[in-house]
């Protein structure tokens, strides 16, 4: 029997995980990723045994993530996950929804004017950059009280870290070459501009903020290693870089189906001529959250979660050794024909929020849920009912997407949409 093989760089990982997705539909595979042999789960059941009914026998396998943002809530477990966890779970749950979505009203309707004028200045594809301006503007304002462009936070900076990260995840397997690669060089300066662009943070130089002066009581600690700057890189990166992926997804599925945006623009028209709107009427808009949960599900931010077992088990019916490689495919599991019937193109009809779905398999699940996730679909659909308020979206190119992932699934060359105002 053949075994799948990635021998690949980073950035192709996740046409790789599309490719057996498509050829090998709802199967669990054992698979060899750089030479090293990996159980690669694309059933939700078995998954669902990984990540959430035996997760203590799985811990995270994200080394690589602790070399680029240093110890944090992505690389850790135990009580080093734990501590972490609660310096900001807490406001994470209980972020106020209404500010949230006044926050995004107001930054959608900036960036998709600026969208827009790019596109008529001849740009064929959307502006990444925009769209993150717009997802860490939202989160900084709302949980730190003060505008980006006060912080002196650099998004750029971030981004290009994740990148890293990425391709180091896959270093270790693929030869010294990679390790010895120019651009590693560059790291000891991005880290410090970064850090340096935290300074505000760390001076507490910000309007009276509980969640800071947690982290800032934490870093002082000395029996943890809990450093501020980690936590904020991890804070934003996961905050941020994360929805504005998703919001790409999201214009590029509306221009692709033009019978899909006209009927979500037209069922969200009784919401915008009402003399109020808030985020309790959004959030009833049935087919504005069927179409959050279905760009996610064809189109997840995070298409790969990597476990490494701690004692031997079973998967299915596959074997697993103690110190044994697993990774759960979510492009793997939501496009399960089991589950999805069609699965790669996007269904709203008959949506149900169920445990496949794509709102809730894309954050992950069990103890490690992605803890910004109410949070992110509170953006997600504010985001979107706005740039279809405001503009209208077309391809700019037929072409099938190729994906790019640097720690996020991204299409490679940026999303072919148009993007025009309305009105």
């Amino acid at each position: 029997m053949n075994v799948p093989h990635f021998d690949g760089v980073y950035a192709e990982a996740a046409n790789w995980l599309q490719r057996l997705a498509r050829e090998h539909n709802g199967e669990n595979l054992e698979v060899d990723i750089n030479g090293a042999p990996v159980l690669l789960v694309q059933r939700l059941e078995d998954a669902d045994h990984v990540l959430r009914l035996n997760a203590g026998n799985y811990r995270k396998n994200m080394h690589w993530f602790r070399h680029m943002l240093g110890p944090s809530r992505f690389s850790e477990d135990g009580w080093a996950w734990e501590i972490r966890r609660d310096l900001t779970q807490h406001y994470l749950a209980k972020f106020d929804r209404e500010r949230t979505f006044t926050l995004a009203c107001e930054h959608a309707g900036h960036t998709v004017r600026e969208l827009a004028l790019r596109s008529a200045a001849g740009e064929a594809v959307l502006d990444e950059r925009l769209l993150r301006r717009m997802t860490v503007s939202v989160l900084i304002e709302n949980f730190f009280g003060v505008p980006l462009r006060d912080t002196q936070v650099d998004i750029d900076h971030l981004a290009t870290l994740m990148e890293f990260g990425s391709e180091y995840a896959f270093a270790p397997s693929v030869g010294n070459d990679v390790l010895k690669h120019k651009r590693l060089g560059l790291l000891p300066e991005l880290r410090r501009k970064i850090f340096d662009d935290f300074r505000l943070f760390r001076e507490a130089r910000l309007p009276d903020n509980p969640m800071l002066e947690g982290m800032l009581a934490a870093d002082r600690d000395t029996g943890n290693d809990i450093l501020l700057e980690h936590e904020l890189l991890t804070f934003f990166a996961a905050g941020a870089e994360t929805t504005a992926a998703g919001v790409g997804w999201a214009c590029y599925l509306l221009a692709r189906y033009p019978d899909i945006q006209r009927r979500l623009r037209d069922t969200l028209v009784p919401f915008w001529e009402a003399p109020q709107q808030d985020w309790k009427q959004l959030a009833q808009v049935d087919l504005l959250e069927a179409f959050v949960s279905e760009t996610l599900r064809l189109y997840p931010p995070t298409p790969i979660v990597t476990r490494l077992a701690i004692e031997a088990d079973h998967v299915g019916e596959h074997r697993v050794e103690p110190g044994g490689n697993v990774s759960v495919s979510i492009l793997g599991i939501q496009h399960d024909a089991r589950l999805h019937p069609e699965p790669w193109t996007p269904h709203l009809d008959g949506y149900r929020n169920t445990a496949s779905a794509g709102a809730n398999v894309a954050f992950i699940f069990g103890p490690r849920v992605c803890g910004g996730k109410k949070f992110a679909l509170v953006e997600l659909a504010t985001f979107i009912a706005v740039f279809l308020r405001d503009a209208s979206f077309e391809l700019t190119s037929e072409e099938e997407p190729r994906f790019y992932w640097k720690s996020l699934m991204l299409r490679e060359g940026g999303q072919p949409v148009r993007v025009t105002l309305r009105g």
